[in-house]
């Protein structure tokens, strides 16, 4: 994808021609760098001339088509051949989001990094900390997701605005999470929040992924104490933990309703998703609770019978929740594994619906076509 070779000849000529001519003392010609490379190619070796500005514009080009490995490779060559150059930052940056893009976390770091150190205190070197901050938590390294997330509250750009601010608490939430400090961690989702809620009036705010995510990791923080519980014998206990369970359920439903009301096309349909599990949660739950040893199999049968139909209007509950997810997917335009999964959610709860209602000779509910 370089210049043609003639061109290249062309631009050389030109620039020699320049330091023969005639030109007034004094004058100067600044002209980029220049380097020559040797490639192997399908047609054997040869030499190409590279200029930082060619690198860029091909690095863009493989950047736009998704090939992230080719856009790294371009973007890094900039900045590792024409150190000093204008192109130098913008392709640090460009670089690090290319292999953060090709999934290389632990290649990306280095390279926001170095622009942090390169532009400390400024807005781009506060944009390269939360990539880092990115990077790191797809690797789950929560203590240095921490780090990052605290050099950015810092505030290490004196310009934090409010949008970043939020963002920024939702992080470190999500760092003291990973790090199972969860009463830290809701405080700060319930900080992003509550800064939210006082700056209403900032235009595109609501549209915020970051809202979304500090309200839908309540709701996980309060699903995953609701798993964690579950029925056990003696009768005294069970009671406790219907009661600690009913609770962290309702918790953890309200704040995915919550967050489902926010309506960001990325979020709202995972918490749609869990919400549905939730109900699906509890209700296998209650089915595999501990049941006293001294029932003979008549009243064993029995209590089966009658705790299903106890239960029975959590599973279609679970199944009304799935179709609306799927619908509201659809209105967003989502084909991705979040309604992949609701669909083969929604399809199993019918199958057990439909298996209990024979047992039973009830009617069951026919399946949902998306």
């Amino acid at each position: 994808m370089a210049r043609r070779r003639g061109d290249w000849w062309l631009a050389l000529g030109v620039f020699v021609l320049g330091g023969c001519a005639s030109a007034p003392r004094g004058d100067s010609i600044e002209m980029e760098a220049m380097h020559f490379a040797v490639i192997d190619g399908p047609g054997g070796r040869r030499v190409e001339a590279l200029d930082p500005e060619t690198l860029f514009i091909e690095g863009n080009r493989a950047f736009e088509a998704q090939d992230f490995a080719q856009a790294a490779d371009k973007y890094a060559m900039i900045v590792d051949r024409f150190p000093g150059s204008r192109w130098e930052r913008v392709a640090t940056f460009n670089a690090g989001l290319a292999l953060e893009k090709d999934k290389r976390f632990a290649d990306a770091v280095p390279r926001f990094e170095a622009l942090v150190r390169d532009v400390a205190g400024s807005k781009d070197a506060q944009d390269a900390l939360f990539r880092i901050a990115a990077c790191e938590e797809a690797m789950q390294d929560w203590s240095g997701m921490h780090a990052s997330v605290e050099e950015i509250l810092r505030p290490h750009f004196p310009g934090l605005g409010v949008g970043d601010r939020i963002a920024a608490l939702a992080l470190r939430g999500r760092a003291w999470e990973g790090r199972g400090e969860l009463a830290l961690a809701e405080r700060d989702y319930r900080a992003a929040l509550e800064l939210y809620q006082k700056n209403l009036e900032l235009r595109g705010l609501d549209k915020s992924p970051q809202v979304s995510l500090a309200q839908f990791r309540i709701g996980e923080i309060y699903k995953d104490l609701f798993a964690s519980i579950r029925f056990k014998l003696p009768l005294e206990r069970m009671a406790r933990d219907l009661e600690d369970k009913s609770n962290f359920f309702l918790m953890a439903q309200s704040a995915y309703l919550r967050a489902l009301r926010l309506q960001h096309a990325d979020w709202a349909v995972v918490a749609g998703f869990q919400l549905g599990a939730l109900y699906e949660q509890m209700y296998i739950d209650m089915l595999a609770a501990e049941v006293p040893s001294d029932l003979t199999e008549e009243e064993l049968g029995i209590y089966n019978e009658e705790l299903k139909k106890k239960v029975r209007p959590l599973l279609v509950r679970a199944i009304d929740i799935f179709e609306r997810n799927l619908r509201l997917g659809q209105r967003f335009g989502k084909r991705d594994d979040w309604m992949a999964k609701t669909e083969a959610s929604l399809a199993r709860l019918n199958d057990m619906l439909r298996a209990e209602s024979r047992a039973s000779g009830e009617p069951g509910k026919a399946p949902v076509t998306p």
